[in-house]
């Protein structure tokens, strides 16, 4: 058989291989690459429209403005790593209707509307974002909350706690449980409650202010639920 013959064969069979290859699926792929691919977790800014929530001693850090910051900061890694989010607010808006006027009511009517959301779309976990604040300035540190109806709750709280720890440091605090919090109380899914630190801190607040500080804290609760779902198991009990 001559060296031409040979050539025409080897060509023939080449061709023969790429028209019969069947590439494999690619949604696979994406399945395999995309690790909270099919979850669906929400997020709740806490406060805003006319209800800014705590603010620093100054005026110029607001509650509503920090948690709405992280939060879509949060959204963005959670959405990259393949998770259907869904957020109870993405402006500055609260969910109350325009017709309830009355401070108390109205803060009363948004809240109840945000579990209505939550309850209503069903998703697997929820996480609300706030900053803490209290009369004396000497306290700082992030701090995750938890009801205790779902263990679920209690393990993501201690992972992002832990994240929050090692990710942003500058505190020492535990997740706390508690069956205070009408929001995560009343939410039909695992949940919990982030408070980012003290707008009542000056130094604190001027670190919650930051964009740095901000998307540091997002990816320190985006590490702690990477971590619940790559199937880490809670070590020790809080």
């Amino acid at each position: 058989m001559t060296r031409k013959a040979i050539g025409w064969i080897l060509a023939f069979a080449l061709l023969m291989v790429l028209f019969t290859y069947e590439a494999p699926d690619r949604s696979s792929w994406t399945a395999w690459s995309l690790p909270l691919a099919g979850t669906v977790i929400a997020i709740d800014p806490g406060h805003g429209g006319k209800d800014g929530g705590a603010t620093s001693a100054d005026g110029d850090v607001v509650e509503k403005e920090v948690t709405l910051a992280i939060s879509l900061y949060l959204r963005d890694f959670l959405q990259q790593s393949g998770a259907f989010v869904l957020m109870t607010r993405e402006t500055d808006t609260d969910l109350a209707s325009p017709e309830a006027d009355q401070n108390r009511k109205r803060k009363s009517e948004d809240i109840r509307n945000r579990v209505k959301l939550i309850n209503e779309n069903e998703p697997d976990f929820l996480v609300s974002i706030h900053v803490n604040s209290i009369p004396s300035p000497r306290w700082s540190g992030a701090q995750t909350f938890y009801a205790p109806a779902f263990k679920k709750s209690e393990e993501m709280a201690y992972l992002i706690q832990d994240e929050i720890k090692r990710v942003i440091g500058h505190t020492d605090r535990v997740p706390g449980k508690t069956e205070s919090v009408f929001l995560i109380r009343e939410v039909t899914s695992p949940a919990v409650l982030v408070e980012v630190g003290f707008v009542s801190n000056p130094e604190e607040a001027e670190r919650l202010q930051s964009v740095e500080y901000q998307k540091a804290m997002a990816n320190a609760i985006y590490q702690g639920i990477l971590r619940h779902y790559a199937g880490e198991k809670v070590p020790t009990a809080p």
